[in-house]
C-alpha cells in the first residue's frame, strides 16, 4: 500500500472546510493504491513559498507522494509554481491533486501536461477578476428574461 502526505488547501477553508478536504484528499489516496499516512498545511504567509510541505519534503520522508486538496495551491497571479512542482517530482515523489483528480509521477508527465495546467492557471485568474463576473452577470439575466 502506498503512503501519502496530505496538504490540503488553507487558502480555501471557508469555502471548502477541512473535513471535507481530508475526504477528498483520502479518495485521491485510494484511487492511487494508497492511504494518507499523515497531513500539514501551510501557514497563510507560506502559501506561495511552500515552505511547510518542502520543508517535510527535505527531511526524505519514507512516503510515495503528495496529495494536495486543488492544483490552485500553486497558482499565483495567473501562473502556476511549476518550480516547486519539479522540485517534489526529482526528489522522486508522486504528486496529486485531489479536486482535479490528476496526478503526476515524474517530470516527463509533469512537462507533457504543462499546457493544461498553465491554461487552467489563466482561467483560474480571470474567473477570479470580479470584473469579469460584472460583465457577465447582466448577459446571464438578459438570457434568462429572453428564454
Amino acid at each position: 500500500m502506498k503512503a501519502f502526505y496530505s496538504v490540503p488547501d488553507t487558502a480555501s477553508v471557508r469555502e471548502v472546510p477541512q473535513p471535507v478536504q481530508h475526504l477528498a484528499i483520502g479518495g485521491q489516496a485510494s484511487r492511487l493504491g494508497g492511504e494518507v499516512v499523515f497531513y500539514t498545511m501551510e501557514d497563510h504567509y507560506t502559501l506561495r513559498t511552500h515552505e511547510v510541505i518542502c520543508g517535510k519534503l527535505a527531511e526524505g520522508p519514507a512516503i510515495d507522494g503528495v496529495i494536495f486538496y486543488r492544483l490552485a495551491q500553486f497558482f499565483a497571479a495567473g501562473t502556476i509554481d511549476v518550480g516547486t512542482l519539479r522540485w517534489i517530482l526529482e526528489r522522486g515523489y508522486t504528486i496529486a491533486f485531489a479536486r482535479e483528480r490528476i496526478a503526476f509521477a515524474d517530470v516527463a508527465a509533469l512537462d507533457r501536461d504543462f499546457p493544461l495546467l498553465a491554461t487552467h492557471a489563466r482561467l483560474h485568474e480571470r474567473d477570479r477578476d470580479r470584473g469579469f463576473l460584472r460583465t457577465a452577470l447582466p448577459l446571464v439575466a438578459a438570457y434568462e428574461r429572453a428564454s
